[in-house]
């Protein structure tokens, strides 16, 4: 009841008549007048000199204005934060990923149309990603690998095929391109397994029954460039993560689909959040320009 009355006086005082106050109230007029008029009744003083349509505050009403701005001055800019975070004009999304690459692309793409937004980037392996979507640790996510779950809702995003890479010492060097039989017997420096990479490395060499020679592995990304500069032994990344040294040479298989799928991810119950959403359309226009288009499950 008082929070009421206390809004009508606020706003006739801050637009300086009835009329005005219920406009901006979105009430009729006469509720207006009637609250205010409540209000003085109840404790008995008078709050507006009233001359005609013209009003103006008693000292009385001065001092309450100054306690009803604390309330309802809260309540604008409340409204106010919350209507530019609608129209994404401030925020703070955080986005995963598996691939430092392919994240910071989309980034990219993102930050351009909504420089005021606030990201957080966390890169880490595909089951570590999917928990902190899950735990909301993490808004949305690129991910190489996505298991059909009615709780995401994710859509291709962009398509890498695996490469090979060796350093310019290797009898390889000069070559463009090898057929996946020439290596069987090779000696490879992969990540740990459960790396999408090297799976699906290993589930094409499984296809054409072709067995590597030693491994080394080697669970960071760095350690396993530095070997292949030092010549221990033969790379593979996806297409989209090799990043150009002078000591080191990229090379593709012709005769086999060896290829990595990234999808964009989130939770299918905050799909329709305002930061959530912008960017999965960011991402979506990306992928239909890439000629991937955006299969939703």
């Amino acid at each position: 009841m008082y929070h009421n009355w206390l809004r009508s006086f606020h706003a006739v005082a801050r637009e300086g008549g009835f009329t005005a106050a219920s406009k901006v109230l979105n009430i009729g007029q006469p509720t207006v007048t009637e609250q205010v008029k409540s209000l003085e009744l109840t404790f008995g003083v008078e709050l507006f000199h009233r001359r005609g349509r013209t009003v103006t505050l008693t000292d009385t009403g001065q001092q309450l204005l100054g306690f009803t701005q604390a309330i309802f001055g809260h309540e604008e800019e409340a409204v106010g934060f919350l209507t530019a975070a609608r129209d994404l004009k401030h925020g703070r999304l955080k986005v995963g990923g598996v691939g430092s690459p392919v994240v910071m692309e989309l980034v990219d793409h993102f930050q351009e149309s909504y420089p005021d937004i606030q990201l957080n980037i966390f890169i880490a392996h595909g089951e570590e990603m999917l928990k902190s979507l899950i735990d909301f640790e993490t808004d949305v996510a690129v991910l190489a690998h996505v298991a059909d779950d009615p709780d995401l809702y994710y859509f291709p995003y962009v398509r890498s095929e695996v490469v090979l890479f060796v350093n310019t010492d290797h009898p390889w060097a000069s070559r463009r391109q090898v057929r996946i039989g020439e290596l069987a017997g090779q000696k490879f420096i992969l990540r740990e397994k459960t790396s999408t990479t090297r799976q699906t490395l290993e589930k094409g060499l499984a296809a054409a029954g072709v067995d590597l020679g030693d491994t080394l592995e080697i669970n960071s990304r760095e350690a396993v460039m530095e070997g292949i500069i030092r010549g221990l032994g033969i790379g593979a990344v996806s297409e989209l993560e090799y990043v150009a040294h002078e000591r080191l040479r990229a090379i593709r298989i012709t005769d086999a689909n060896i290829f990595i799928s990234f999808y964009v991810v989130c939770l299918n119950s905050r799909r329709t959040r305002p930061l959530i959403q912008a960017f999965l359309k960011t991402a979506e226009g990306i992928a239909a320009i890439n000629g991937t288009p955006p299969v939703q499950k």
